[in-house]
């Protein structure tokens, strides 16, 4: 049995509020500034600064909301802090579990986001976040599905750690093998990136953009799917087969190479997930495709620090406001080429690291079933 009702009927709320500025220090004087989400660390807060006149304090086991930029962010107040105006803490009553209350406001990340307003900076109102509406379970309820949670938050997070450790060492790894791509301290045979592939080239946005995205189809891969060496099935979406066939010139095959070229999130570079074949990509979108070398040994040059930093440099390089790499830089990207015995036994290395993650992974999502069926059944 639940029952639906405000945030504020079963919450206590304070809205952050800046202090005088005279009162700011870094000398660990009063009490730690919450300013907004920049103090926010993974769970709890690693604030930069200080003030002697704090007016807005969170307690201990308090959640602290970010209501400024990046709307919704959380962390838990470890310690009393002074709270500043991108900042809210919440404080729940009796009837609310605390830790039921995180994993709600999780939940309503997005819808709290979207009720933001500002011409510089979104923010949230106190109005906006009393009205929030939350199912209230009886408080038992509350704790359980909120442990359920937090086994399923925990394993979601040693899947992350997992990810970065293996991305660490292939990375290491590579370094190891080949050294600095763009030192070439091997003196391997350097070749221009257009002489050792067969396939370099963006695509377009159907006409009509997003109204003709359809429900399934052919997949159709935009930059926020492409994140260094990780390819992310959120927001993919699908054109249908009239579509695609306007795009087959940029149709994504086995094994590509997928850099973004425009934007923000340009230099961001991955091979194509297999599993979501056949596929298209946007006019943001680079397709990088070689028979002669092997992909993960090519991905990796790509993603290393010292090749990033020089792509970025180049996508910078025009001087325009739009960060961008054009089809002619790409293709006269110097490469060097060791042999491919070496890239290979790289690329077996890195298959055998992935294999192992999603054992991990595997096991991990197994043992959470096990967790919900002991729960609830």
């Amino acid at each position: 049995m639940s029952i639906v009702c405000r945030l504020v009927d079963v919450c206590e709320i304070t809205m952050g509020q800046a202090p005088a500025g005279s009162s700011y220090n870094e000398k660990g004087m009063g009490y730690a500034l919450i300013a907004g989400a920049g103090d926010f660390g993974e769970m709890t807060p690693h604030p930069k600064k200080y003030t002697t006149k704090a007016s807005k304090i969170s307690k201990v086991g308090d959640i602290i909301l970010c209501i400024r930029a990046t709307i919704g962010d959380l962390n838990w107040s470890d310690k009393e802090y002074c709270l500043g105006r991108g900042v809210a803490g919440l404080r729940p009553k009796k009837e609310l579990d605390s830790k039921y209350l995180w994993h709600y406001l999780n939940t309503r990340k997005s819808l709290l986001s979207s009720k933001g307003t500002g011409s510089t900076f979104k923010q949230i109102s106190r109005s906006h976040i009393e009205s929030l509406e939350i199912e209230l379970f009886p408080l038992h309820e509350q704790k359980r599905i909120a442990a359920i949670l937090d086994k399923a938050d925990s394993i979601h997070r040693k899947h992350e750690q997992a990810v970065k450790l293996a991305d660490d060492f292939l990375q290491a790894t590579f370094l190891e093998m080949f050294g600095d791509p763009v030192v070439n301290p091997s003196h391997w045979n350097k070749y221009k990136l257009k002489d050792i592939t067969t396939k370099i080239g963006s695509g377009a946005t159907p006409k009509g953009g997003k109204s003709v995205y359809v429900e399934n189809g052919i997949s159709f891969i935009r930059s926020l799917n492409i994140h260094d060496n990780k390819f992310l099935h959120k927001d993919l979406v699908f054109i249908n087969d009239a579509q695609a066939s306007a795009l087959n010139n940029v149709e994504v095959k086995k094994n590509d190479i997928l850099l973004n070229i425009t934007g923000a999130s340009v230099c961001r570079c991955a091979i194509v997930d297999n599993n979501i074949l056949p596929a298209r990509v946007n006019q943001h979108v680079s397709i990088i495709r070689s028979e002669v070398v092997n992909h993960d040994y090519l991905l990796h040059i790509l993603i290393s620090p010292s090749f990033k930093q020089y792509l970025l440099s180049i996508a910078r390089s025009a001087g325009a406001t739009r960060e961008a790499l054009t089809k002619d830089q790409i293709e006269n990207l110097s490469i060097p080429i060791p042999p491919i015995e070496l890239q290979n036994k790289f690329g077996i290395i890195k298959k055998k690291i992935k294999n192992m993650v999603e054992k991990m992974v595997s096991a991990s999502e197994n043992s959470l079933i096990e967790a919900l069926n002991d729960e609830y059944f």
